[in-house]
């Protein structure tokens, strides 16, 4: 092993080492929004109906699962309950705040295509600002996106059905068209999570 190969390897143990009690806390947070709990969840009624509801606008059920199907409002009440530190929750809460203020009336009590543009209007928002407020409409919404976009592919419905999956990859297939290379999915232990 010559020097730089050494330093690699190093490189990689040192971020292995600052980023796997992160990772770990987003495992455990998925697993436990798979099981029945008994502990207080972390939003109250109406902003867990809020959440579920704009989780649904980012990821509706079509011929695969949806967010809500997959079990994500209760993976996004988890990481906030249980990873996201107190700054960050009170972030997002007052986020929450201002997202439902940002319509004509409250979120829930809009139609379904009012949700879909005042949803479609603050992600757009969101992405054209280099520096976004933590506790705004506009936040909640980029935020609600990542988070449902990750509970969703770490959920077995998104990792078996929309993602490609072998539990154990099997036989070597060479020089193969594209095209017969995994149907057009990508593959569930190689995707990145690009929002």
């Amino acid at each position: 092993m010559n020097r730089r190969e050494w330093l690699k390897c190093m490189s990689m143990l040192a971020v292995g080492a600052v980023t796997a009690p992160s990772l770990l806390a987003v495992f455990d947070a998925h697993a436990a929004a798979q099981r029945a709990d008994t502990t207080a969840p972390f939003f109250t009624k109406q902003q867990s109906d809020v959440v579920a509801a704009v989780a649904d606008i980012i990821l509706p059920q079509s011929d695969t699962p949806g967010a809500v199907e997959a079990g994500v409002p209760r993976f996004i009440d988890q990481m906030f309950r249980d990873v996201y530190t107190k700054e960050e929750q009170q972030h997002y809460v007052h986020a929450l705040a201002a997202f439902e203020k940002a319509g004509s009336k409250p979120f829930l009590q809009l139609d379904a295509a009012q949700r879909k543009a005042l949803v479609t209007r603050l992600h757009e928002e969101a992405l054209a600002k280099s520096n976004l407020n933590p506790a705004s409409a506009s936040a909640f919404v980029l935020m609600t996106k990542k988070l449902t976009m990750l509970g969703f592919f770490m959920s077995q419905p998104g990792c078996t059905e929309v993602l490609q999956y072998v539990a154990v990859p099997g036989a070597y297939h060479a020089d193969i068209p594209l095209s017969q290379a995994g149907n057009g999915k990508a593959w569930a232990i190689e995707a990145e999570l690009t929002i």
